[in-house]
């Protein structure tokens, strides 16, 4: 019986280890990022010959990372155009970050070969947790540089300058945490947010506005309240924009209608 007893324990004692180690790797994965790369695309920059932007969309169901380095043996260099994350761009934790024309993207200088809508780009995205991911661009239509970045704003977008006698928005931004994230209310001033007339031509004083992180676009705000998803640590720049129906950023004379705050993630 004794010895009985001392098997019994045993065997319970490895079930018990066994069912530790399994709920250890569960909680790993759930913590690590999981990532997929979508809709991708490619457009040849209009006047810059050789240089095509990359843009596509990351979505994360598990934990934050960061992207911090690209290639593409279709390029001569090929690298992530941002002017605020010299780190990496981050990638919050279950969300969808876009490389789009009116924030962070891929560029891509010295593509050899025709540049004709159809053709496949190869990519590869080298993230500080998950690694290399590849996929490939579809060339599309050519894209122009907008005035965006002659306003400290980003990517290739284009302005909505504010005329005479048109309502002047305004924009003030505050960020609490909130669990392992981030809540971001925006006080708008003679702007009214119109989910209904996205897309549509430009309506003075409506519009939605642009949620950033180090950069890279987060989402379009239809309402003046937001949730950030855990980030990587480091200092992020949380940056709002306020922009007409057809998407161009609001500038009012010289000064872009934007608000920043800093978020320090540990």
């Amino acid at each position: 019986m004794k010895d009985t007893r001392h098997i019994k324990s045993a065997f319970v004692a490895i079930v018990l280890t066994a069912m530790a180690m399994a709920a250890i790797v569960i909680v790993s994965r759930r913590s690590g990022p999981e990532l997929l790369l979508t809709q991708a695309t490619a457009a040849p920059v209009a006047g810059e010959p050789g240089r095509v932007a990359v843009f596509l969309n990351v979505v994360n169901r598990g934990g934050p990372d960061r992207i911090v380095a690209v290639r593409s043996i279709a390029a001569q260099r090929a690298r992530l155009d941002s002017t605020v994350a010299d780190a990496g761009l981050p990638i919050p934790g279950d969300a969808t970050a876009a490389l789009e024309p009116d924030g962070a993207h891929i560029r891509m200088d010295g593509v050899g070969g025709s540049l004709d809508d159809g053709r496949m780009i190869p990519v590869t995205l080298r993230f500080e947790t998950a690694g290399e991911i590849s996929t490939r661009a579809r060339l599309v239509a050519p894209t122009r540089r907008g005035d965006a970045g002659s306003f400290g704003l980003f990517g290739l977008g284009d302005i909505c300058r504010v005329g005479d006698g048109e309502p002047v928005p305004g924009i003030s931004l505050a960020v609490r945490e909130d669990g392992d994230g981030w809540i971001v209310e925006v006080q708008a001033e003679n702007f009214t947010f119109a989910p209904d007339l996205a897309d549509t031509a430009h309506v003075p004083g409506t519009g939605h506005g642009h949620l950033y992180v180090g950069g890279l676009k987060l989402q379009r705000l239809y309402q003046p309240t937001a949730r950030i998803g855990a980030l990587p640590p480091g200092t992020h720049e949380v940056r709002v924009t306020l922009n007409s129906n057809d998407h161009r950023a609001f500038v009012v004379g010289e000064q872009p209608v934007t608000a920043v705050a800093t978020i320090v993630a540990r």
